[in-house]
This record gives structure tokens, C-alpha cells and sequence, in this order.
């Protein structure tokens, strides 16, 4: 959610206040914790009603329903995930749940249904879909919340920014949504974003020829992996072996040094975080494609420049190039390409040294609201973190604070007032806020080369 320093400026709301107050109360507060209710899981307030389940397609939810309920719902999306749906504990609602509900808040979220062999995977289109039927469960049971606020991080940020463009009103013209807080957020798009993942997978190929190898059986790169046995510790294996990544520096062969600085120049993804990506992004592009899109090619790098290597020409001489199938293509516009018609205060957070959803999305994003004429609906905040969603608590904790004035007030807050609500507290909390009040994100393809059809 949000991150760092300074005074808040104007941010006065009853929101706000109940919140601070509310916090305080909790620290001070030494009634013993009770059991929660058979239908709820471990973890949450005592005298919180739970209404676990699992709708028609598959997917599971869990909402939670304080015993001072304020008539406020707070609705979950939660990011890339391949596993198959499970049913949802107390870690599966939004983080600080219990917080919430503590001062009153309905919490709930959604697994997402499966796809067509049962995993999660990129469920952006499904994901909406899901938690929109659930808020409309909600409604059922519980009745209208006063106000409903959606929140997601990663692959649930950009679901939670399509819930509010695709479900913003009902049928007669009511908002269903209040406000939204995509969080390190994949709002540049999924067009955009598996780019990124595409020219991955095949730079990565160029250099270590070793996914697969030459006596292996072939296929196209589009697909990620073929439908095999490798396991992530085989592709971890298999990176390591090229570039020497998850062995000290001194232990690199001078073929493995100059294979990782070619990909960490090209791809531009830290040391850090590349093995995580590079061992990621060809089991997520293999559910993409062989599932999804039923092993069509949504991707396509034809004219595309790579640049950063010590040989950049024979790099994109010998790079592996496809071109997308319009299908697909279509596919994944649908899943899901924001429109900025937002029409609702939308709040968004990025560390700054994302290696996974590069912050430079953000940059993206406020184009896209820019066109659709909405800046107005927008307000964008970054924090001094080198890891995908690596935010504390005080920082999420100002983001949603922050959100909620905003839609009360009608006031929209400034940088430093996120800051300033951030700083408030972790004089609670004890931990740090580390916002960059004057950063702005460069182009998106300055991480990603433009695709001269898009």
C-alpha cells in the first residue's frame, strides 16, 4: 500500500481520525484474545462472522464481517499465483486484516477460479470477474455497503484497476466502487508487461542455449516450457549453470560472468532478482499460452532492438523472434489493458527497484489515465525499495488511510501527505517509511523496447 516521512497536510477527516484513534486503542488495549467463530480461521477478531465458500466457477472466497461492523467493505485481490485454488485463511485477506476488522471494516477476497487444468496463473479477466461476484454476494447476505474499496497488489493491482473501469456502476448508475489501491501494480498493461516476460525468456536463450538444450527436443519460445517434467529447481539449475548467479562471485567462470552482465545490461533486472525471474517466467508463460490462449502466440518482438550487451548487433542477428498471433494478442488485451476510466480516486504505490513489475509501469499508467482524461481520479506515490511489493506496515497502512480521506473529504492528497500519515505511524508501529517524495518514473520503454505495433 504506501511508504514515508513528513507533516500531513489538511488530512482531517472522521476516516482518519477513527483510524489513528482506533490504532492507539488496539496498542493499549489488554483484553485477551478469544477463539473466532467455527466458520472463521485462525487469526481473526473474536466476534467476527465468516461466510467461507466457493462459487460456480470454481472459485473460493471468505468474507469477514466484524461485530461493530461500520458498514465499510474493504474487497482483496491477490497477486500472480500458479498453484491450484485453495480454500482461503486469514493470510489470504488483505494484509492487516484483523486490524480492519478490529475498527469495523468487512474484509473479503477471492481465489480466483482455476483454468482449464486447474491452476491460478494469469487470471486477470477471471480475477475481476470473481471478486466482483463476490462483492455482489456480499450485497446478498450483508446488504450495500455505505462504501466498498478495492485493493490488490501485483497481478491484483491491475485486476483491482479493471474492477473499477469494467463493475464501477450498477445498473442504475450507483458506484459499486468508492475508491481502488493497486499496489506494485501490472498497470501498464498485460500487453505490455509479458513483453517484458517474452524478451526474457528468449534473451535469456540466446546467451544459455541451455533452455532448452541443443539434443533436447525444440519448440517455440512462445511457449515458455513445453508440457515436460522440468520442475523451477531444474530451470534454476539450468540458470545457475549459465550464468553462475546463485554462486559466490569469485566461483564464476569468466563465460558465466559475461553471460549474467549481458542479461542484467539487456534485461535490465538487478542481480537480485534476475534468477527469480528468469526461473518464473517460462512456467507463467507456459500456463499463458498453452492454457489461455490454447498455444497460440500472444507475443511478438519482430523489429524490436535489444540493447546493453557487449555485442548488441549479433545479439539481435541471433535473438529468437516470433511474431503474435491477432487472437491472442486480442486475448490478452482483454486480459486486461486498462482504459484510465477510472471516475473514482484511484491511489496507487511502487518501490522504486521493483525487479518484477518495473516501476517504470507507473509511468505507463498515468499516460493511459492522461488520455482517458482522468488525472484527476489519480495519485501516485513511490517508496525508496529495492524489492517487488517490499512495503511496511505503516506505509500500507497511510496508503489506505490516505485512500479513505480522499473519498470522504473529496480532497486529493498530496505525496507528502501520504508521507506524513506514514510517518504517524511508525511512531505506532516502530517500523520505517521510506517514500521518495520527488521521484517520477521514466518511459516504459526505457525497460521494455516499444513494439512498433503497439
Amino acid at each position: 500500500m504506501a511508504r514515508s516521512g513528513m507533516k500531513p497536510s489538511g488530512f482531517t477527516g472522521h476516516c482518519l481520525k477513527t483510524l489513528c484513534f482506533g490504532f492507539l486503542f488496539l496498542l493499549l488495549s489488554s483484553a485477551p484474545a478469544l477463539q473466532a467463530q467455527d466458520a472463521c480461521p485462525a487469526g481473526l477478531p473474536p466476534g467476527t462472522t465468516c461466510l467461507p465458500g466457493q462459487d460456480i466457477h470454481g472459485a473460493f472466497f471468505l468474507i469477514a464481517v466484524p461485530a461493530r461492523y461500520n458498514g465499510q467493505l474493504v474487497l482483496w485481490n491477490h497477486g500472480y499465483s500458479l498453484p491450484a485454488p485453495a480454500p482461503l485463511t486469514t493470510a489470504d485477506l488483505v494484509p492487516g486484516a484483523a486490524v480492519l476488522l478490529e475498527l469495523g471494516f468487512a474484509v473479503a477476497a477471492s481465489s480466483y477460479r482455476p483454468d482449464a487444468i486447474g491452476l491460478c496463473g494469469w487470471a486477470a479477466k477471471d480475477g475481476a470477474e470473481d471478486t466482483e461476484h463476490l462483492r455482489q454476494r456480499f450485497v446478498e447476505v450483508f446488504g450495500r455497503p455505505e462504501k466498498t474499496f478495492v485493493v490488490g497488489a501485483s497481478l491484483g493491482g491491475l485486476i483491482a484497476e479493471e474492477m473499477v473501469e469494467r463493475f464501477g456502476r450498477d445498473e442504475e448508475g450507483r458506484l459499486n466502487y468508492d475508491g481502488a489501491l493497486p499496489v506494485c501494480g501490472v498497470l501498464a498493461g498485460g500487453r505490455r508487461h509479458w513483453d517484458g516476460e517474452f524478451d526474457q525468456r528468449v534473451v535469456y536463450q540466446y546467451y544459455c542455449q541451455n533452455l532448452p538444450r541443443a539434443n533436447e527436443a525444440q519448440y517455440p519460445l512462445y511457449f515458455g516450457l513445453p508440457d515436460n517434467a522440468l520442475t523451477p529447481n531444474d530451470v534454476a539449475a539450468r540458470v545457475n549453470e549459465c550464468t553462475g548467479v546463485a554462486q559466490p562471485p569469485a566461483t564464476r567462470t569468466p563465460q558465466q560472468a559475461q553471460n549474467l552482465a549481458d542479461l542484467i545490461g539487456v534485461l535490465k533486472i538487478p542481480e537480485s532478482g534476475l534468477l527469480s525471474d528468469l526461473v518464473a517466467v517460462p512456467f507463467s508463460m507456459q500456463e499463458l499460452v498453452l492454457v489461455r490462449a490454447h498455444g497460440l502466440n500472444p507475443f511478438t518482438n519482430l523489429g524490436v532492438h535489444y540493447s546493453g550487451s557487449t555485442d548488441d548487433a549479433a545479439l539481435n542477428h541471433g535473438v529468437y523472434r516470433a511474431g503474435e498471433n491477432d487472437a491472442a494478442e486480442d486475448f490478452l488485451e482483454r486480459a486486461y489493458d486498462p482504459n484510465g476510466h477510472i471516475h473514482v480516486p484511484v491511489l496507487t504505490t511502487h518501490t522504486i527497484g521493483d525487479p518484477v513489475v518495473f516501476v517504470e509501469q507507473e509511468n505507463a499508467y498515468r499516460d493511459t489515465v492522461e488520455d482517458a482524461h482522468r488525472l484527476r481520479d489519480l495519485q501516485q506515490n513511490y517508496v525508496n525499495a529495492s524489492g517487488h511489493c517490499q512495503f511496511t506496515f505503516p506505509e500500507e497502512l497511510a496508503s489506505f488511510q490516505a485512500l479513505l480521506s480522499w473519498v470522504e473529504t473529496h480532497k486529493r492528497p498530496t505525496r507528502e501527505d501520504v508521507a506524513g500519515l506514514c510517518q504517524q505511524n511508525s511512531l505506532i508501529f516502530g517500523d520505517t517509511c521510506n517514500y521518495n517524495l520527488t521521484f517520477d518514473p521514466e518511459e516504459f520503454d526505457t525497460r521494455v523496447p516499444n513494439r512498433s505495433s503497439k
